[in-house]
């Protein structure tokens, strides 16, 4: 089990990494019936306006790498 923070200190746990962003998508205002997919994309495009960096969307791991290295998440031990 993967288990990963966010800023606030709420504990996401999954078995894979599309189950962290799931749970990430629902502590989250974004519309409850967008694809895993189609929410990273807009959380990337989100973030990219406001922080002018790029998150990945080529893979979930990828995308989860950089939600840790931006300090969305944080992985718990």
């Amino acid at each position: 089990m993967m288990k990963y923070l966010t800023q606030n200190g709420e504990v996401l746990e999954g078995e894979t990494f599309p189950d962290i962003i799931v749970a990430f998508r629902n502590g989250l205002e974004f519309p409850a019936n967008q694809t895993t997919l189609e929410f990273m994309v807009s959380f990337a495009n989100r973030h990219f306006k406001s922080n002018g960096s790029k998150i990945s969307t080529l893979s979930y791991g990828a995308f989860l790498a950089d939600l840790v290295s931006n300090k969305y998440l944080t992985k718990a031990e």
